[in-house]
């Protein structure tokens, strides 16, 4: 008997075409509570689109910038697999960020056309070809004969920027796929509906369409910045998982939401982005009884490898442990390993075909020798196998007596009644060292004062801020994340 033909490569189209086929009528997801998208919908409509780009010259090895914002989530979902059944490169560009970011964006990723929403216009001074997304009338509704390959990138996306300018990294299909089958339908259990307050156009918004082709649950989108819309939709899908950053628990528990809606539904907050300071977990535990809340913890460019966690007050700054297929090392200086409960820089490593940055040979050239990607954060290992988050290399403060975690310093902040929001940060104290320093945004209707003594109760003398400064708000990037160097340059 000769052997069985081995399976053609997963790629990431290939995860839509299997669900349209076995649950056409299946909606992917809700936005707003209003739209709906079925899965036999997106695939024909992202086949016609599809055909539409080949039409006018696109093709595999284009970079084709996917220009949406607001909520066109539907617009953007077909848009985004068009682009990736062409053959092309999927860049993703947020259109309500400043013009400048979106043209330095659009040049650093190397945008040769654009696809856009009906009733969204070009950038100013955008000169190349542009593709709506309602331009299909009469197009062919059938798969592209379009061959992809697992090393193909599927998208180029953007970090954070939280320590500096925005940095563009590359995702091939075959990292963007690693580990998931396209009959399995079994992320995120068995929930019915999640409701998240993603922004579009970016590596999470990615993640969450492909994660869609894959799961059970219909994503309800929910807008980013109307925290009670979000009550809503939980309430009226009785959502059983919230999908949070920290921004958002924060604003859940400032609005004590519970008391407004019922959240009783929600079994599971899925938080993503950084570290949920403890006191907002304990209290978004309390206003929803039985909840627990896991977090995903790694750097977007070092995906598939994470470590997973769910909040134990016991170990409140534990992101958790590796998954199976990740390889996690805590290093000196100079990349030896050390002891456990030692702080030192977390390398992530995992088998999946790796991420890569644009425009940066030399990082990318350590990433392709040796497979470890160097994240930038700090942290230990504990005798028991969880990792620890001290801080990001860029925030930790050098103090005289040593480096002092910021997210530390936060954590004793927000355990006081009028701190509504916090960070903390370092500011000069002399040649090569730093003291802590730290901005609040306090409750006008709570009582601001004895927060110096608050803070000497629960932080040695050298982790204790030497200044607090009361601000009307912290300056944050676009995906609510604070901006410590801000606060580094304008108090330092």
């Amino acid at each position: 008997m000769s052997p069985e033909p081995a399976a053609a490569p997963l790629t990431v189209p290939d995860l839509l075409r299997h669900r349209a086929r076995v649950q056409p009528d299946g909606v992917a997801f809700v936005v707003d509570g209003a739209t709906e998208l079925t899965y036999e919908d997106w695939e024909k409509r992202s086949n016609a689109l599809a055909h539409r780009l080949l039409a006018g010259g696109a093709g595999r090895g284009e970079r084709i910038g996917l220009y949406f914002g607001g909520m066109e989530w539907i617009e953007y979902a077909v848009a985004y697999f068009a682009v990736l059944k062409s053959g092309a490169t999927a860049v993703h560009l947020n259109a309500d960020q400043p013009a400048a970011e979106l043209d330095r964006r659009i040049s650093v990723a190397a945008v040769s056309r654009l696809v856009h929403a009906p009733d969204r216009t070009v950038p100013a001074g955008w000169a190349g070809p542009a593709l709506s997304t309602d331009a299909l009338d009469g197009a062919d509704r059938t798969p592209p004969p379009v061959a992809i390959a697992p090393e193909d990138l599927a998208d180029v996306v953007f970090t954070s920027g939280t320590t500096g300018p925005a940095k563009a990294y590359t995702i091939p299909h075959g990292n963007a796929v690693f580990g998931r089958r396209p009959d399995a339908m079994d992320a995120f259990g068995s929930a019915s509906y999640l409701v998240t307050t993603l922004q579009l156009a970016t590596g999470s918004s990615a993640s969450a369409l492909n994660i869609a082709t894959i799961s059970k649950v219909v994503t309800v989108f929910a807008p980013p910045d109307d925290i009670d819309r979000g009550g809503q939709l939980i309430e009226k899908y009785r959502a059983g998982m919230v999908a949070i950053t920290p921004w958002i628990a924060n604003q859940m528990v400032l609005a004590r939401l519970h008391e407004t809606y019922d959240l009783s539904s929600v079994g599971m907050f899925a938080c993503g982005s950084a570290p949920l300071p403890p006191a907002r977990a304990r209290q978004l535990l309390e206003m929803v009884p039985g909840a627990r809340i896991t977090s995903a913890c790694s750097q977007s460019e070092a995906s598939p490898a994470l470590c997973v966690n769910v909040f134990d007050p016991e170990h409140p700054m534990s992101v958790g442990r590796p998954t199976p297929i990740t390889e996690l090392r805590v290093v000196d200086e100079e990349g030896a390993d050390l002891p456990t409960g030692r702080v030192g820089e977390i390398w992530l490593r995992h088998p999946a075909p790796k991420r890569l940055y644009l425009g940066l040979p030399e990082v990318n050239e350590r990433i392709t020798a040796d497979g470890w990607y160097r994240t930038g954060d700090l942290g230990h290992l504990d005798a028991e196998g969880r990792v620890h988050f001290f801080d990001r290399r860029a925030d930790a403060v050098p103090t005289a007596g040593g480096p002092v975690s910021t997210p530390a310093v936060e954590a004793a902040l927000y355990e006081h009644p009028a701190v509504r929001e916090a960070a903390a940060f370092g500011i000069p104290a002399g040649a090569a060292v730093q003291q802590v320093a730290a901005a609040v945004v306090l409750d006008p209707a709570q009582d601001g004062t004895g927060l110096e003594e608050h803070l000497a109760a629960r932080l040695d003398p050298g982790r204790r801020p030497v200044r607090v400064v009361t601000l009307d708000a912290l300056p944050r990037n676009a995906q609510n994340k604070v901006l410590k160097r801000e606060l580094r340059e304008r108090f330092g």
